[in-house]
């Protein structure tokens, strides 16, 4: 598109915005057509003015003092209340069950106990719907978003997923940004849900021109709509503190040893580990980062991997967790240890996952548990212990990838060996080197 076709694009957005839009009189039609042509569109200063990306920096005080100020207490204790009739899935978020995993440890000769804290049991399908859920109501509850407000999120599935329940049942109108790498059973949710789905390259950088954070800040300036950025948002890290960590505590009678989380934003591993270490004096956080992500710590952990030889800047599979910045709402203070994950490990232990225990998970719970029990055997973790996995999400969102056969086996994932590692006892450890 030319400058001059992309600024008679601006001036139409531009009438939009003077127009009655707050009485929800403009169709969402109108506001797609331009997010479509701005993707399409490289960035011109001189069109569209200074476009910053945000600037995340890890656990700041910013982030921290409203972590603090926004906290209302821990959820209502017990479980779902199924004798009553719920006002809408909303209701639904959260009270996820525990599994004890003494089949997959019986396969795997793990000598420790073993807890699945299955969050796909969400009303959305993963952990990401209790951060979904928390930042639009935190949003309204400052007076920043009305009904029928335009929110704009740069996600790789889940979280725009537990966006587009929450705007869909409260009445909002939903854009995701999303890299091409991600799902297409993510994408067909989130438009179910009523959402326009833009998609930005996979290999962008986070801060790049084309990347799907720097589309959303553009996206927000033209359109006038809000970027909750789960990034930076407080309500990303509270939404464990006061919710999953409180249901892990009453779950195990706050009897854990070590809690093992994957690392995407780092709002889960944040908000789990600084109410458990409240709560559970000794306890000790995991978290798993896969290799091509810069997320653990020290920095050379991130360099390389032994085995396979992928690193920083390595293009992975596994969706949701690792990222090439450090996101504002993780607070890598509160993390005991790092576990590095290859895709092949990951994809195979979810296989594992599912054929001994009859957990539907998705990829990335293969990583965490991947990450897991690469701790729990380097370690020397035995009987008398007690580890607890989060499982974020569910083989919903993947079954035309590492759900599939086929697709494995044409991405350089061999079923047989995969297969063999479900099959028989100490062939994962092998094939994968577990020490």
């Amino acid at each position: 598109m030319s400058a001059m076709a992309m600024t008679t694009s601006l001036r139409a957005t531009r009438s939009l915005r003077t127009g009655p839009v707050a009485c929800g009189l403009r169709r969402f039609s109108d506001y797609i057509e331009i997010a479509r042509k701005m993707k399409d569109t490289p960035y011109n200063p001189a069109v569209e003015g200074e476009v910053k990306c945000p600037d995340y920096v890890g656990w700041d005080a910013a982030v921290d003092a409203d972590f603090h100020k926004l906290q209302t207490g821990p959820w209502k204790k017990g479980g779902r209340p199924y004798e009553q009739i719920c006002d809408s899935a909303l209701d639904l978020v959260g009270f996820t069950p525990m599994v004890r995993m003494s089949r997959l440890a019986k396969h795997l000769e793990v000598d420790c106990e073993i807890l699945g804290k299955c969050e796909f049991f969400n009303a959305g399908g993963s952990v990401k719907d209790r951060i979904g859920k928390r930042m639009i109501e935190e949003a309204e509850k400052s007076g920043r978003i009305k009904k029928g407000d335009i929110l704009i999120e740069p996600t790789s599935g889940n979280t725009g997923i537990g966006l587009c329940m929450a705007a869909a049942i409260k009445g909002y109108r939903m854009i995701i940004c999303l890299p091409m790498k991600m799902s297409g059973e993510k994408v067909n949710t989130m438009k179910t849900l009523g959402a326009e789905i833009i998609r930005t390259p996979t290999e962008a950088a986070w801060n790049a021109l084309d990347s799907h954070i720097y589309l959303s800040a553009r996206l927000a300036k033209e359109l006038n709509g809000h970027v909750l950025d789960q990034y930076k948002n407080a309500g990303n890290p509270l939404a464990h503190y006061e919710g999953t960590a409180e249901e892990i505590i009453e779950q195990t009678g706050g009897k854990l040893d070590y809690m093992v989380m994957s690392a995407g934003t780092g709002g889960t591993v944040t908000g789990c580990a600084l109410k458990l270490k409240e709560k559970i004096p000794g306890i000790k956080i995991v978290a798993v980062d896969p290799y091509g992500s810069i997320l653990a710590a020290p920095d050379s952990m991130n360099d390389k991997s032994v085995r396979t030889g992928a690193g920083v800047g390595t293009q992975y599979q596994v969706e949701g967790i690792g990222y090439d910045f450090i996101p504002t709402v993780i607070d890598k203070r509160a993390i005991d240890y790092w576990v590095k994950t290859d895709d092949d490990e990951s994809f195979a232990m979810g296989r594992n996952l599912i054929r001994h225990e009859g957990l539907l998970i998705g990829g990335s719970c293969g990583a965490t548990m991947a990450g897991a029990f690469r701790f729990i055997k380097e370690n020397k973790i035995g009987a008398g212990k007690r580890v607890a996995i989060l499982f974020a999400d569910s083989s919903r969102n993947y079954m035309s990838k590492n759900m599939d056969d086929s697709w494995m086996e044409a991405n350089g994932f061999s079923m047989k060996e995969i297969n063999r590692t479900c099959n028989e006892k100490g062939y994962y450890a092998k094939l994968y080197k577990v020490a």
